[in-house]
């Protein structure tokens, strides 16, 4: 989240919102638990599974849509790793998405309470793509009011370097 630089709030690209203003507010600020790079970003959820203000059908969160969209294979395993901060418990979905988020390819959900998230702690999770999609996302959701921060977040293939033959 350095894309604005050292400035704040500054810009999340190449991130983007799922939501809108009633839902979510979505900024960064200095409070990264690295030393080097010290912008996260802050998500702040103003809906919630239940109440007044209800959550969007998948929820609401940020997307990332890779350089020029993931390419993600069925069958392929996917680890995600990213470093998480929340005032209160967190219920998110990781998932890899087609690009305009309505094909799930791959999901995974990470429930912490409070006390687990309450400094930066490291998340990785492991997502198996139930399809193909060349041009393919990574979102972050959740349907659950709060403040939660993210860092550091990176979606690789588990097999990297196996399928490489040198051509």
């Amino acid at each position: 989240f350095e894309a604005g630089g050292q400035n704040i709030p500054s810009n999340i690209d190449p991130w983007a919102i799922i939501g809108n203003d009633s839902s979510l507010i979505v900024s960064t600020d200095r409070s990264s638990c690295f030393e080097r790079n010290k912008v996260a970003l802050r998500m702040e959820v103003l809906c919630d599974s239940q109440g007044t203000n209800i959550c969007p059908v998948g929820g609401v969160g940020v997307y990332n849509p890779g350089y020029w969209g993931m390419g993600i294979k069925q069958g392929k395993t996917y680890k995600v790793v990213f470093y998480i901060r929340s005032l209160g418990s967190v219920n998110i979905l990781v998932s890899l998405t087609s690009s305009n988020g309505l094909q799930t390819l791959a999901t995974s959900n990470i429930i912490a309470s409070a006390s687990d998230v309450s400094n930066w702690t490291r998340v990785e999770t492991l997502l198996e793509a139930k399809e193909t999609n060349p041009n393919a996302r990574l979102q972050l959701t959740t349907s659950r009011k709060g403040v939660i921060w993210f860092d550091q977040v990176s979606a690789m293939p588990l097999d990297t370097y196996k399928d490489y033959d040198g051509q």
